[in-house]
Protein backbone atom coordinates (compact mmCIF):
# COMPACT_ATOMS: atom_id res chain seq x y z
CA UNK A 1 0.00 0.00 0.00
CA UNK A 2 1.76 3.32 -1.29
CA UNK A 3 1.34 6.31 1.23
CA UNK A 4 0.06 9.63 0.52
CA UNK A 5 2.57 13.08 0.49
CA UNK A 6 1.32 16.40 0.45
CA UNK A 7 1.95 16.87 -2.91
CA UNK A 8 -0.29 13.96 -3.68
CA UNK A 9 -2.79 15.03 -1.88
CA UNK A 10 -3.18 18.06 -4.04
CA UNK A 11 -2.39 16.45 -6.63
CA UNK A 12 -5.29 14.00 -5.44
CA UNK A 13 -7.36 17.26 -5.06
CA UNK A 14 -6.73 18.71 -8.55
CA UNK A 15 -7.60 15.84 -9.96
CA UNK A 16 -11.15 15.67 -8.13
CA UNK A 17 -11.57 19.07 -9.38
CA UNK A 18 -10.29 18.44 -12.86
CA UNK A 19 -13.65 15.70 -13.40
CA UNK A 20 -16.00 18.28 -11.57
CA UNK A 21 -14.74 21.08 -14.44
CA UNK A 22 -15.27 18.41 -16.86
CA UNK A 23 -18.64 17.07 -16.21
CA UNK A 24 -19.80 20.89 -16.09
CA UNK A 25 -18.12 21.52 -19.32
CA UNK A 26 -20.07 18.71 -20.56
CA UNK A 27 -23.36 20.14 -19.43
CA UNK A 28 -22.67 23.37 -20.63
CA UNK A 29 -21.65 21.97 -24.28
CA UNK A 30 -25.22 19.86 -24.70
CA UNK A 31 -26.94 22.75 -24.05
CA UNK A 32 -24.62 25.34 -26.07
CA UNK A 33 -25.39 23.22 -29.09
CA UNK A 34 -29.08 23.55 -29.46
CA UNK A 35 -28.70 27.25 -29.07
CA UNK A 36 -25.64 27.69 -32.15
CA UNK A 37 -27.71 25.16 -34.40
CA UNK A 38 -31.19 26.86 -34.28
CA UNK A 39 -29.33 30.34 -34.94
CA UNK A 40 -27.64 29.00 -37.84
CA UNK A 41 -30.38 27.39 -39.21
CA UNK A 42 -32.65 30.11 -38.41
CA UNK A 43 -30.06 32.50 -40.55
CA UNK A 44 -29.98 29.43 -43.31
CA UNK A 45 -33.70 29.75 -43.55
CA UNK A 46 -34.19 33.64 -43.78
CA UNK A 47 -32.36 33.36 -46.95
CA UNK A 48 -35.22 30.80 -48.18
CA UNK A 49 -38.00 32.71 -46.70
CA UNK A 50 -39.38 33.90 -50.47
CA UNK A 51 -39.11 30.61 -51.96
CA UNK A 52 -41.12 28.63 -48.87
CA UNK A 53 -44.30 29.20 -47.33
CA UNK A 54 -44.49 29.57 -43.68
CA UNK A 55 -45.90 26.56 -42.65
CA UNK A 56 -43.40 24.38 -44.21
CA UNK A 57 -40.69 26.49 -42.17
CA UNK A 58 -41.42 24.69 -38.74
CA UNK A 59 -40.48 21.27 -40.49
CA UNK A 60 -37.03 22.58 -40.86
CA UNK A 61 -36.87 22.85 -37.31
CA UNK A 62 -37.64 19.62 -36.86
CA UNK A 63 -34.53 17.66 -37.27
CA UNK A 64 -33.04 19.71 -35.18
CA UNK A 65 -34.75 19.15 -32.13
CA UNK A 66 -34.83 15.50 -33.02
CA UNK A 67 -30.91 15.87 -33.54
CA UNK A 68 -30.23 17.31 -29.89
CA UNK A 69 -33.24 14.83 -28.18
CA UNK A 70 -30.60 11.69 -29.97
CA UNK A 71 -27.28 13.18 -29.46
CA UNK A 72 -27.88 15.46 -25.90
CA UNK A 73 -31.08 14.21 -24.28
CA UNK A 74 -34.41 15.05 -23.34
CA UNK A 75 -33.49 18.70 -21.38
CA UNK A 76 -31.36 19.99 -24.58
CA UNK A 77 -34.00 19.03 -26.96
CA UNK A 78 -36.58 20.70 -24.89
CA UNK A 79 -34.45 23.79 -25.38
CA UNK A 80 -33.83 23.41 -28.75
CA UNK A 81 -38.08 23.45 -29.45
CA UNK A 82 -38.50 26.63 -27.40
CA UNK A 83 -36.06 27.85 -29.63
CA UNK A 84 -37.28 26.80 -32.51
CA UNK A 85 -40.44 27.83 -31.62
CA UNK A 86 -39.77 31.80 -30.79
CA UNK A 87 -37.58 31.83 -33.91
CA UNK A 88 -40.63 30.15 -36.29
CA UNK A 89 -43.10 32.68 -34.66
CA UNK A 90 -40.14 35.75 -35.11
CA UNK A 91 -38.96 35.04 -38.34
CA UNK A 92 -41.22 33.29 -40.53
CA UNK A 93 -44.60 33.92 -39.21
CA UNK A 94 -46.26 37.57 -40.20
CA UNK A 95 -45.68 40.39 -38.79
CA UNK A 96 -42.06 39.51 -39.04
CA UNK A 97 -39.72 40.12 -35.38
CA UNK A 98 -42.90 40.06 -33.38
CA UNK A 99 -44.49 37.60 -31.09
CA UNK A 100 -47.76 38.92 -32.43
CA UNK A 101 -49.30 37.30 -35.71
CA UNK A 102 -51.55 38.37 -38.08
CA UNK A 103 -53.70 35.28 -38.57
CA UNK A 104 -55.39 33.77 -35.55
CA UNK A 105 -54.68 29.91 -37.06
CA UNK A 106 -51.30 30.40 -36.90
CA UNK A 107 -51.86 30.05 -33.10
CA UNK A 108 -52.70 26.73 -33.87
CA UNK A 109 -50.02 26.40 -35.95
CA UNK A 110 -47.14 27.57 -33.25
CA UNK A 111 -48.66 25.17 -30.37
CA UNK A 112 -49.39 22.20 -32.79
CA UNK A 113 -45.39 22.87 -33.63
CA UNK A 114 -44.63 23.08 -29.88
CA UNK A 115 -46.49 20.26 -29.15
CA UNK A 116 -44.47 17.84 -31.84
CA UNK A 117 -41.53 18.98 -30.99
CA UNK A 118 -41.51 18.10 -27.21
CA UNK A 119 -43.21 15.07 -28.34
CA UNK A 120 -40.24 14.32 -31.03
CA UNK A 121 -37.73 15.03 -28.46
CA UNK A 122 -39.25 13.04 -25.95
CA UNK A 123 -39.66 9.78 -27.69
CA UNK A 124 -36.04 10.79 -28.93
CA UNK A 125 -34.94 10.69 -25.78
CA UNK A 126 -36.25 7.64 -24.49
CA UNK A 127 -34.83 5.75 -27.41
CA UNK A 128 -31.37 7.38 -26.67
CA UNK A 129 -31.94 6.08 -23.09
CA UNK A 130 -32.66 2.63 -23.88
CA UNK A 131 -29.91 2.78 -26.17
CA UNK A 132 -27.75 3.98 -23.38
CA UNK A 133 -29.21 1.55 -21.09
CA UNK A 134 -28.49 -1.84 -23.54
CA UNK A 135 -24.98 -0.92 -23.72
CA UNK A 136 -24.86 -0.61 -20.66
CA UNK A 137 -26.49 -4.00 -19.64
CA UNK A 138 -24.16 -5.29 -22.98
CA UNK A 139 -20.93 -3.89 -20.70
CA UNK A 140 -22.28 -5.11 -17.58
CA UNK A 141 -23.02 -8.33 -18.68
CA UNK A 142 -19.68 -8.95 -20.51
CA UNK A 143 -18.04 -7.56 -16.77
CA UNK A 144 -19.67 -10.11 -15.25
CA UNK A 145 -18.83 -12.21 -17.78
CA UNK A 146 -14.62 -11.65 -17.39
CA UNK A 147 -15.48 -11.89 -13.57
CA UNK A 148 -16.84 -15.30 -14.10
CA UNK A 149 -14.02 -16.08 -16.32
CA UNK A 150 -11.00 -14.64 -14.15
CA UNK A 151 -12.72 -16.29 -10.88
CA UNK A 152 -12.85 -19.55 -12.58
CA UNK A 153 -9.51 -19.83 -14.33
CA UNK A 154 -7.28 -17.97 -12.11
CA UNK A 155 -6.44 -19.96 -8.99
CA UNK A 156 -4.85 -17.91 -6.83
CA UNK A 157 -7.35 -15.77 -4.70
CA UNK A 158 -5.42 -12.57 -4.34
CA UNK A 159 -5.05 -12.37 -7.54
CA UNK A 160 -9.10 -13.06 -8.30
CA UNK A 161 -9.69 -9.90 -5.92
CA UNK A 162 -7.39 -7.72 -7.02
CA UNK A 163 -8.81 -8.30 -10.65
CA UNK A 164 -12.08 -8.07 -9.45
CA UNK A 165 -11.01 -4.52 -7.84
CA UNK A 166 -9.40 -3.29 -11.36
CA UNK A 167 -12.70 -4.01 -12.91
CA UNK A 168 -14.76 -2.06 -10.54
CA UNK A 169 -12.64 0.71 -10.44
CA UNK A 170 -12.47 0.96 -14.28
CA UNK A 171 -16.71 0.86 -15.03
CA UNK A 172 -17.68 1.94 -11.70
CA UNK A 173 -15.38 5.52 -11.74
CA UNK A 174 -13.99 4.73 -8.15
CA UNK A 175 -11.23 6.63 -6.69
CA UNK A 176 -10.63 3.29 -4.78
CA UNK A 177 -11.41 -0.66 -4.40
CA UNK A 178 -10.28 -2.56 -1.65
CA UNK A 179 -11.47 -5.91 -0.45
CA UNK A 180 -10.53 -7.10 3.65
CA UNK A 181 -10.67 -10.67 4.12
CA UNK A 182 -12.06 -11.82 7.67
CA UNK A 183 -9.54 -13.16 9.90
CA UNK A 184 -11.92 -15.17 12.07
CA UNK A 185 -15.23 -15.00 14.13
CA UNK A 186 -14.49 -11.76 15.50
CA UNK A 187 -14.05 -8.29 13.44
CA UNK A 188 -10.47 -8.65 13.00
CA UNK A 189 -9.83 -8.08 8.81
CA UNK A 190 -6.84 -8.31 6.51
CA UNK A 191 -6.28 -5.65 3.49
CA UNK A 192 -6.31 -8.31 -0.05
CA UNK A 193 -3.70 -6.99 -1.55
CA UNK A 194 -5.25 -4.29 -4.07
CA UNK A 195 -5.16 -3.22 -8.03
CA UNK A 196 -3.70 -0.12 -9.01
CA UNK A 197 -5.84 2.34 -7.12
CA UNK A 198 -6.64 5.72 -9.02
CA UNK A 199 -5.23 8.14 -6.26
CA UNK A 200 -2.84 6.16 -3.53
CA UNK A 201 -4.19 6.29 0.12
CA UNK A 202 -2.04 7.46 2.73
CA UNK A 203 -1.94 5.63 6.41
CA UNK A 204 -4.35 7.78 8.15
CA UNK A 205 -7.05 7.00 5.45
CA UNK A 206 -6.39 3.96 5.15
CA UNK A 207 -6.65 3.42 8.91
CA UNK A 208 -10.14 4.69 8.79
CA UNK A 209 -11.21 2.80 5.98
CA UNK A 210 -10.00 -0.26 8.14
CA UNK A 211 -12.34 0.90 11.18
CA UNK A 212 -15.50 1.27 8.72
CA UNK A 213 -15.02 -1.73 7.39
CA UNK A 214 -14.82 -3.29 10.95
CA UNK A 215 -17.75 -1.46 11.80
CA UNK A 216 -19.85 -2.87 8.69
CA UNK A 217 -18.30 -5.96 9.68
CA UNK A 218 -19.48 -6.21 13.26
CA UNK A 219 -22.91 -5.13 12.35
CA UNK A 220 -23.16 -6.84 9.46
CA UNK A 221 -25.03 -4.31 7.19
CA UNK A 222 -23.80 -1.79 4.62
CA UNK A 223 -22.41 1.32 5.28
CA UNK A 224 -23.14 3.37 2.51
CA UNK A 225 -21.95 7.05 3.09
CA UNK A 226 -21.83 9.76 0.35
CA UNK A 227 -23.40 11.62 -2.72
CA UNK A 228 -25.60 8.52 -3.26
CA UNK A 229 -29.86 9.25 -2.00
CA UNK A 230 -30.63 5.55 -3.06
CA UNK A 231 -27.71 3.26 -2.18
CA UNK A 232 -29.51 0.28 -0.46
CA UNK A 233 -32.29 0.13 1.88
CA UNK A 234 -29.67 -1.09 4.61
CA UNK A 235 -27.08 1.48 4.43
CA UNK A 236 -26.05 3.84 6.86
CA UNK A 237 -26.77 7.75 6.41
CA UNK A 238 -24.59 9.96 7.20
CA UNK A 239 -26.29 11.32 10.32
CA UNK A 240 -24.66 8.02 12.08
CA UNK A 241 -22.73 9.90 14.59
CA UNK A 242 -20.69 6.36 15.94
CA UNK A 243 -19.16 7.39 12.57
CA UNK A 244 -18.45 11.01 12.61
CA UNK A 245 -15.89 12.87 9.80
CA UNK A 246 -16.69 13.59 6.30
CA UNK A 247 -18.97 11.25 5.24
CA UNK A 248 -19.34 12.08 1.68
CA UNK A 249 -15.76 11.08 0.68
CA UNK A 250 -15.80 7.89 2.85
CA UNK A 251 -17.86 5.65 0.12
CA UNK A 252 -19.36 2.21 0.44
CA UNK A 253 -18.97 -0.99 2.68
CA UNK A 254 -20.70 -4.37 1.97
CA UNK A 255 -20.24 -7.10 4.07
CA UNK A 256 -19.44 -10.04 1.76
CA UNK A 257 -21.76 -13.05 2.86
CA UNK A 258 -20.81 -17.09 1.20
CA UNK A 259 -22.73 -20.19 2.35
CA UNK A 260 -24.40 -17.76 5.45
CA UNK A 261 -20.88 -16.94 6.85
CA UNK A 262 -19.90 -13.64 6.27
CA UNK A 263 -16.20 -13.53 4.77
CA UNK A 264 -15.46 -10.22 4.54
CA UNK A 265 -15.85 -6.72 3.43
CA UNK A 266 -15.51 -4.60 -0.15
CA UNK A 267 -14.82 -1.07 0.13
CA UNK A 268 -15.77 1.28 -2.65
CA UNK A 269 -14.24 4.50 -2.61
CA UNK A 270 -16.38 7.09 -4.11
CA UNK A 271 -16.55 8.28 -7.93
CA UNK A 272 -13.99 10.46 -8.99
CA UNK A 273 -16.27 12.92 -10.52
CA UNK A 274 -18.08 13.49 -7.32
CA UNK A 275 -21.69 11.92 -9.02
CA UNK A 276 -23.83 9.11 -7.38
CA UNK A 277 -23.28 6.12 -8.35
CA UNK A 278 -26.05 4.85 -10.71
CA UNK A 279 -28.46 2.25 -10.00
CA UNK A 280 -26.69 -0.02 -12.58
CA UNK A 281 -23.48 0.65 -11.34
CA UNK A 282 -25.15 -0.14 -7.78
CA UNK A 283 -25.95 -3.55 -9.16
CA UNK A 284 -22.82 -4.12 -10.93
CA UNK A 285 -20.88 -3.37 -7.58
CA UNK A 286 -23.54 -5.91 -5.65
CA UNK A 287 -22.83 -8.66 -7.85
CA UNK A 288 -19.15 -8.07 -8.23
CA UNK A 289 -19.17 -8.68 -4.59
CA UNK A 290 -20.98 -11.57 -4.69
CA UNK A 291 -18.55 -12.59 -6.89
CA UNK A 292 -15.38 -11.49 -4.18
CA UNK A 293 -17.47 -13.61 -1.57
CA UNK A 294 -17.55 -16.35 -3.64
CA UNK A 295 -14.04 -16.05 -4.09
CA UNK A 296 -12.97 -15.97 -0.53
CA UNK A 297 -15.07 -18.82 0.21
CA UNK A 298 -13.59 -20.96 -2.14
CA UNK A 299 -10.03 -20.16 -0.92
CA UNK A 300 -10.95 -21.17 2.66
CA UNK A 301 -12.33 -24.52 1.30
CA UNK A 302 -9.41 -25.29 -0.47
CA UNK A 303 -7.37 -24.27 2.49
CA UNK A 304 -9.43 -26.73 4.38
CA UNK A 305 -8.92 -29.36 2.05
CA UNK A 306 -5.37 -29.02 1.71
CA UNK A 307 -4.96 -29.23 5.68
CA UNK A 308 -7.52 -32.09 5.63
CA UNK A 309 -5.42 -33.70 3.39
CA UNK A 310 -1.70 -33.05 5.17
CA UNK A 311 -3.43 -34.17 8.11
CA UNK A 312 -4.84 -37.29 6.43
CA UNK A 313 -1.10 -38.18 5.36
CA UNK A 314 0.16 -37.60 7.75
CA UNK A 315 -2.66 -40.05 9.81
CA UNK A 316 -1.59 -42.57 7.53
CA UNK A 317 2.51 -41.93 7.73
CA UNK A 318 1.68 -42.39 11.57
CA UNK A 319 0.52 -45.82 11.21
CA UNK A 320 2.78 -46.73 8.27
CA UNK A 321 5.51 -46.01 10.80
CA UNK A 322 4.08 -47.94 13.42
CA UNK A 323 3.97 -50.68 11.38
CA UNK A 324 7.48 -50.26 10.53
CA UNK A 325 8.08 -50.03 14.15
CA UNK A 326 6.09 -53.16 15.10
CA UNK A 327 6.93 -55.18 12.85
CA UNK A 328 9.79 -54.95 10.44
CA UNK A 329 12.02 -53.20 13.33
CA UNK A 330 10.71 -55.34 16.41
CA UNK A 331 10.97 -58.66 14.38
CA UNK A 332 15.02 -58.44 13.83
CA UNK A 333 15.69 -56.66 17.10
CA UNK A 334 14.09 -59.58 18.50
CA UNK A 335 16.02 -62.02 16.42
CA UNK A 336 19.03 -60.69 17.80
CA UNK A 337 17.72 -60.24 21.75
CA UNK A 338 17.04 -64.23 21.64
CA UNK A 339 20.67 -64.83 19.80
CA UNK A 340 22.17 -62.86 22.14
CA UNK A 341 20.70 -64.09 25.55
CA UNK A 342 21.25 -67.37 24.58
CA UNK A 343 24.74 -67.12 24.34
CA UNK A 344 24.92 -64.75 26.92
CA UNK A 345 23.26 -67.31 29.50
CA UNK A 346 25.61 -69.25 32.07
CA UNK A 347 26.78 -72.18 32.09
CA UNK A 348 24.78 -72.60 28.37
CA UNK A 349 27.47 -75.18 26.47
CA UNK A 350 27.62 -73.71 22.96
CA UNK A 351 29.30 -76.04 20.01
CA UNK A 352 31.18 -74.00 17.88
CA UNK A 353 28.80 -74.52 14.51
CA UNK A 354 25.92 -73.19 16.53
CA UNK A 355 27.57 -70.58 18.01
CA UNK A 356 28.68 -69.73 14.65
CA UNK A 357 24.91 -69.71 13.55
CA UNK A 358 23.81 -67.43 16.14
CA UNK A 359 26.37 -64.96 15.12
CA UNK A 360 25.49 -65.68 11.40
CA UNK A 361 21.71 -64.71 12.31
CA UNK A 362 22.53 -61.83 14.54
CA UNK A 363 24.49 -60.00 11.84
CA UNK A 364 22.29 -60.99 8.92
CA UNK A 365 19.87 -59.48 11.49
CA UNK A 366 21.74 -56.64 11.88
CA UNK A 367 22.24 -55.74 8.42
CA UNK A 368 18.44 -56.26 7.87
CA UNK A 369 17.65 -53.35 10.35
CA UNK A 370 20.98 -51.34 9.02
CA UNK A 371 19.08 -51.40 5.74
CA UNK A 372 16.27 -50.46 7.09
CA UNK A 373 17.19 -47.52 8.93
CA UNK A 374 19.39 -46.40 6.06
CA UNK A 375 16.89 -46.39 3.64
CA UNK A 376 14.83 -44.10 5.70
CA UNK A 377 17.81 -41.73 5.84
CA UNK A 378 18.46 -41.36 2.52
CA UNK A 379 14.82 -41.45 1.45
CA UNK A 380 14.13 -38.19 3.96
CA UNK A 381 17.79 -36.51 2.26
CA UNK A 382 16.32 -36.98 -1.15
CA UNK A 383 13.50 -35.53 -0.15
CA UNK A 384 14.57 -32.66 1.94
CA UNK A 385 17.41 -31.96 -1.10
CA UNK A 386 20.17 -32.45 1.27
CA UNK A 387 21.37 -35.55 -0.68
CA UNK A 388 21.83 -34.03 -4.40
CA UNK A 389 23.25 -36.01 -7.43
CA UNK A 390 26.89 -35.81 -8.24
CA UNK A 391 27.01 -36.62 -11.89
CA UNK A 392 29.96 -37.85 -13.50
CA UNK A 393 29.87 -39.87 -16.41
CA UNK A 394 29.10 -43.84 -15.75
CA UNK A 395 28.76 -46.57 -17.73
CA UNK A 396 25.82 -48.32 -16.32
CA UNK A 397 27.19 -52.03 -17.00
CA UNK A 398 29.92 -51.21 -14.62
CA UNK A 399 26.98 -49.38 -11.87
CA UNK A 400 25.34 -52.72 -12.12
CA UNK A 401 28.50 -55.24 -11.57
CA UNK A 402 29.14 -53.16 -8.17
CA UNK A 403 25.17 -53.88 -7.43
CA UNK A 404 25.74 -57.10 -7.84
CA UNK A 405 28.42 -57.56 -5.83
CA UNK A 406 26.42 -56.05 -2.64
CA UNK A 407 24.32 -59.40 -3.12
CA UNK A 408 25.10 -62.45 -1.47
CA UNK A 409 26.69 -65.14 -3.97
CA UNK A 410 23.60 -67.39 -4.26
CA UNK A 411 21.75 -64.60 -4.95
CA UNK A 412 23.82 -63.05 -7.45
CA UNK A 413 24.39 -66.26 -9.33
CA UNK A 414 20.14 -65.39 -10.19
CA UNK A 415 20.72 -62.54 -11.77
CA UNK A 416 21.09 -62.51 -15.97
CA UNK A 417 22.30 -59.27 -16.80
CA UNK A 418 22.43 -58.52 -20.53
CA UNK A 419 23.94 -55.42 -21.51
CA UNK A 420 23.53 -53.90 -25.73
CA UNK A 421 27.17 -53.40 -27.34
CA UNK A 422 28.65 -49.90 -27.08
CA UNK A 423 26.20 -49.34 -24.25
CA UNK A 424 26.22 -45.35 -24.15
CA UNK A 425 27.71 -43.37 -20.77
CA UNK A 426 24.94 -41.38 -18.82
CA UNK A 427 25.87 -38.44 -16.92
CA UNK A 428 24.45 -39.54 -13.28
CA UNK A 429 25.46 -40.35 -9.41
CA UNK A 430 27.15 -43.66 -9.20
CA UNK A 431 26.56 -44.85 -5.90
CA UNK A 432 22.57 -43.62 -6.03
CA UNK A 433 22.32 -45.29 -9.42
CA UNK A 434 23.99 -48.32 -7.58
CA UNK A 435 21.42 -48.08 -4.68
CA UNK A 436 18.54 -48.46 -7.13
CA UNK A 437 20.07 -51.34 -8.79
CA UNK A 438 20.82 -52.58 -5.87
CA UNK A 439 17.11 -52.30 -4.69
CA UNK A 440 15.25 -53.11 -7.51
CA UNK A 441 17.33 -56.48 -7.99
CA UNK A 442 16.90 -57.52 -4.17
CA UNK A 443 12.97 -56.35 -4.54
CA UNK A 444 12.74 -58.74 -7.39
CA UNK A 445 14.79 -62.05 -5.72
CA UNK A 446 12.99 -61.25 -2.61
CA UNK A 447 9.14 -61.67 -4.15
CA UNK A 448 10.45 -64.64 -6.66
CA UNK A 449 10.19 -68.51 -6.02
CA UNK A 450 13.92 -69.87 -4.97
CA UNK A 451 15.82 -70.81 -8.17
CA UNK A 452 13.79 -68.62 -10.45
CA UNK A 453 16.29 -66.01 -12.63
CA UNK A 454 16.00 -61.99 -12.64
CA UNK A 455 16.71 -60.55 -15.73
CA UNK A 456 18.28 -57.44 -15.91
CA UNK A 457 18.86 -55.47 -19.46
CA UNK A 458 20.43 -52.40 -20.37
CA UNK A 459 20.18 -50.61 -24.06
CA UNK A 460 19.94 -47.12 -25.50
CA UNK A 461 16.91 -45.64 -26.20
CA UNK A 462 15.19 -42.22 -27.36
CA UNK A 463 12.22 -41.83 -24.41
CA UNK A 464 9.48 -39.68 -26.40
CA UNK A 465 7.23 -39.42 -23.33
CA UNK A 466 10.74 -37.47 -21.81
CA UNK A 467 10.92 -34.35 -24.50
CA UNK A 468 13.05 -37.48 -27.03
CA UNK A 469 15.85 -37.22 -24.92
CA UNK A 470 18.18 -39.95 -25.50
CA UNK A 471 19.41 -41.80 -22.96
CA UNK A 472 19.61 -45.46 -21.37
CA UNK A 473 16.97 -48.14 -20.57
CA UNK A 474 17.24 -50.49 -17.70
CA UNK A 475 14.73 -52.89 -16.89
CA UNK A 476 14.34 -55.41 -13.84
CA UNK A 477 12.26 -58.81 -14.54
CA UNK A 478 11.37 -61.27 -11.89
CA UNK A 479 9.24 -64.30 -12.81
CA UNK A 480 7.24 -64.47 -9.28
CA UNK A 481 3.64 -63.76 -9.31
CA UNK A 482 3.42 -60.15 -10.46
CA UNK A 483 1.19 -57.66 -8.68
CA UNK A 484 -2.36 -56.46 -8.72
CA UNK A 485 -3.19 -54.39 -10.99
CA UNK A 486 -4.04 -51.05 -9.80
CA UNK A 487 -0.66 -51.19 -7.89
CA UNK A 488 1.69 -49.47 -10.79
CA UNK A 489 1.61 -46.06 -8.99
CA UNK A 490 1.26 -46.93 -5.49
CA UNK A 491 4.35 -49.25 -5.41
CA UNK A 492 6.27 -46.45 -5.53
CA UNK A 493 4.43 -44.55 -2.49
CA UNK A 494 6.21 -44.62 1.00
CA UNK A 495 5.91 -47.71 2.95
CA UNK A 496 3.28 -49.61 0.46
CA UNK A 497 3.71 -53.10 -0.21
CA UNK A 498 1.50 -54.14 -3.20
CA UNK A 499 -1.92 -55.69 -2.43
CA UNK A 500 -0.57 -59.31 -2.86
CA UNK A 501 1.96 -59.32 -0.54
CA UNK A 502 0.45 -57.60 2.50
CA UNK A 503 0.43 -59.60 5.42
CA UNK A 504 2.65 -61.96 3.98
CA UNK A 505 5.55 -63.83 4.83
CA UNK A 506 7.74 -61.82 2.48
CA UNK A 507 9.06 -58.99 4.75
CA UNK A 508 9.41 -55.54 3.52
CA UNK A 509 9.33 -51.81 4.61
CA UNK A 510 7.78 -50.44 1.25
CA UNK A 511 10.62 -48.03 1.35
CA UNK A 512 12.88 -49.58 -1.14
CA UNK A 513 10.74 -48.71 -4.10
CA UNK A 514 9.68 -45.31 -2.95
CA UNK A 515 13.86 -44.17 -3.00
CA UNK A 516 14.59 -45.91 -6.51
CA UNK A 517 11.96 -43.12 -7.73
CA UNK A 518 13.28 -40.74 -5.55
CA UNK A 519 17.06 -41.20 -6.87
CA UNK A 520 15.65 -41.23 -10.63
CA UNK A 521 13.64 -37.91 -10.60
CA UNK A 522 16.38 -36.32 -8.97
CA UNK A 523 18.30 -37.36 -12.19
CA UNK A 524 15.58 -36.29 -14.15
CA UNK A 525 14.77 -39.58 -15.16
CA UNK A 526 11.64 -41.61 -15.20
CA UNK A 527 10.59 -45.11 -13.31
CA UNK A 528 7.79 -47.39 -13.48
CA UNK A 529 6.24 -50.76 -12.73
CA UNK A 530 4.04 -52.98 -15.05
CA UNK A 531 2.98 -56.81 -15.59
CA UNK A 532 4.54 -59.54 -17.80
CA UNK A 533 2.64 -58.93 -20.91
CA UNK A 534 0.01 -61.73 -22.00
CA UNK A 535 1.38 -64.45 -23.76
CA UNK A 536 4.78 -64.34 -21.25
CA UNK A 537 5.26 -66.47 -18.29
CA UNK A 538 4.20 -64.33 -14.90
CA UNK A 539 6.32 -61.76 -13.21
CA UNK A 540 6.70 -57.71 -12.42
CA UNK A 541 9.16 -55.73 -15.19
CA UNK A 542 10.51 -52.90 -13.13
CA UNK A 543 11.67 -50.14 -16.01
CA UNK A 544 13.78 -46.70 -15.29
CA UNK A 545 15.42 -44.67 -18.02
CA UNK A 546 18.30 -42.11 -17.41
CA UNK A 547 18.95 -39.48 -20.03
CA UNK A 548 22.58 -39.12 -21.09
CA UNK A 549 23.42 -35.48 -20.06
Amino acid sequence: MSLLSTDHRRAANGSERGHGLRAAASVTRSYLWPVLSVAAATGCFSLLRPYVDKGQASLLYLPIVLACAVRFGFGPAILGALLSFLCWDLFFLPPFYTLAVDDPKDWLSLAIFLLAAVVTARLAAQARAQTQEARTRESEIETLFEASETVSRVIRADRVLAALADQLQTLCGATRCLVFRRLGPGVALQLAPDGANEVPIDAQTLGRIASLAEAACANDRVIGLGASQHLWAKAVTDTDASLGGDGARIGVYIPLHAADALVGVLHVGPRGDSRPYSALEERLILTLANHAAVVIARDRLTQQAAEATALREADTLKDALVSLVSHELRTPLAAIKASVSGLLQPGAVWDPDARQEALVAIDGEADRLSGVVNNLLDLSRLEAGAWLPRKDWCDLAEVAGTALDRLPPAEASRVALETQDNLPLVQADYTQIALVLTNLMENAIKYTPSGSPIQVTMRAENDRTNSGQDGVLVTVRDFGHGFALGDEERLFDRFYRGAKHQGGAVHGTGLGLALCQAVIRAHGGRIWAANAPPGEPDGAIFSFFLPKG
